[in-house]
């Protein structure tokens, strides 16, 4: 409660100056309190905005095209990697940029990523148009009844679409958090929420049709996404903003060589944890799925908040090391994990207290607490939270080809044995697997490999300066 009651203050503050050590590392905090807690606004009000739009969607659409629209929606999941991880390299390259004050390199960095991701979302908007025709949707999409068969390509439309869209529009959050300002894109999503909010409400009384009201819900994103672009490259930051005059060849190659090893990671992460309900439905049975999915949803709010914390700490521990101040990395990656840490255990037990109403609210009662598997699942949350303020550290230091290979190891050791041990023993040995690889494979290694990049930088620092 301490430290929560230090970042308070910090946050009033005000800007800190900048030209001494001193002042650098209460910025860089400010500026992690500031994200966090803006964060954390977003994330509560991008779960209440819900609460009303989806009840007003469902009423309005009907069972059959709000299941479309789902559907659709988790088919298309694939174009969060369409990107190539070239985000990722972004806020690490940037980063380290912003330091030494090099706005032409900055420009450079910014301009030729945005180039190459207008380049990707252009070309593959083409080829999408120029195969949707050709394409059965009804048949990919298993759309059955007349009127679902009737709508599936213009909901196809409205979601891709907007998604290919945002892929460039999308780089603003990268830059702003690289620029240690991501509080700025976590405020533009709370106004587009409650912008989401209206459009549904708007539409929903003047009944401007099915089509028109998944349009305006992925059109949001976008368009939030656009003005934030524009009011933060033309008012606010106008030394960065991109232009094809400052496209780089040398910086795309490197920018490349980066975001490719993000998008690798990428892949195994999201291999390596997000796979637990197709196991589950495989080891078990898909009526097990619903129990351990619905309580996993609740579960997994903590990480939510816990990471909301660690993020911050990428950009800022980025711009640390190119100045040399790894003593101040050392310790604010330290106290944002003992941060983390109480909180997760703290809301770990707020779950396990509160899971029976919370459970009767979502579920209607169909679902049960299972205590033995809910806390094995915080312990998770909990193994996680600790880890990922290291994992901040690895990506700022652009140590990535480490982390590839540990989460290749964890995904080769941990999803056999989830299926091996959920045949036998069920869901509750699956979880453990998770919890158990995780922190022998990951937490270890990874606490480790930060700890040591820092000793050994902080140990080489005197002889450089000599």
């Amino acid at each position: 409660m301490k430290n929560i009651t230090q970042y308070v203050k910090l946050i009033f503050h005000g800007h800190y100056d900048t030209s001494t050590p001193e002042g650098r590392s209460l910025e860089r905090t400010r500026n992690i309190a500031l994200t966090a807690m803006s964060a954390m606004l977003a994330k509560i009000i991008a779960m209440i905005v819900p609460l009303v739009t989806v009840r007003l969607t469902l009423s309005y659409l009907g069972d059959e095209i709000y299941g479309l629209w789902s559907t659709v929606t988790s088919f298309f999941t694939l174009f969060a990697f369409t990107d190539l991880g070239l985000g990722s390299g972004l806020q690490t390259e940037l980063s380290k940029a912003s330091a030494h004050n090099s706005k032409d390199i900055c420009k450079k960095l910014v301009s030729s990523t945005y180039v190459m991701l207008f380049s990707v979302s252009t070309f593959l908007i083409v080829v999408f148009l120029i195969l949707f025709p050709f394409v059965d949707w009804a048949t990919v999409i298993n759309a059955e009844t007349e009127k679902a068969i009737a709508l599936v390509g213009g909901v196809v439309l409205a979601i891709v679409i907007p998604k290919l869209l945002n892929i460039p529009l999308a780089l603003i959050q990268r830059t702003q958090t690289a620029m240690q300002e991501g509080y700025k894109n976590n405020l533009w999503q709370c106004s587009g929420n409650f912008l989401s909010l209206v459009f549904v409400v708007i539409i929903y009384y003047m009944d401007l049709g099915a089509l028109t009201m998944i349009w305006a819900s992925s059109l949001i994103t976008v368009i939030v996404a656009l003005i934030n672009m524009i009011v933060y490259f033309a008012f606010q930051k106008p030394e960065l903003a991109p232009s094809f005059k400052f496209f780089d060849k040398d910086i795309s190659k490197q920018m490349l060589s980066t975001g490719l090893k993000f998008f690798v990671l990428s892949i195994f992460t999201s291999l390596s944890l997000s796979i637990d309900n197709f196991i589950v439905a495989h080891t078990c049975s898909l009526a097990d799925v619903t129990p351990y999915s619905v309580m996993y949803k609740i579960v997994h709010l903590i990480s939510v908040v816990t990471t909301m914390l660690s993020t911050p700490l990428w950009a800022a521990n980025g711009e640390a090391m190119q100045r040399g101040e790894y003593a101040w990395v050392k310790k604010a990656t330290k106290k944002i994990m003992l941060i983390s840490l109480g909180l997760s255990t703290a809301a770990s037990v707020g779950v396990i207290l509160l899971i029976k109403p919370a459970l009767f609210i979502l579920s209607d009662g169909v679902v049960a607490p299972d205590y033995p598997l809910l806390s094995v699942m915080c312990l998770m949350q909990i193994v996680t939270s600790i880890t990922s303020p290291y994992f901040m550290t690895l990506n700022a230091a652009g140590i990535i080809k480490y982390q590839i290979v540990t989460y290749a190891i964890y995904a080769l050791i941990s999803l056999p044995l989830k299926f091996v041990l959920g045949e036998h023993f069920g869901m509750l040995a699956i979880t453990w697997v998770g919890v158990i690889t995780y922190a022998l494979l990951l937490t270890i290694p990874t606490i480790y490999q930060a700890k040591k990049h820092i000793k050994d930088k902080m140990r080489l620092k005197p002889l450089l300066e000599e």
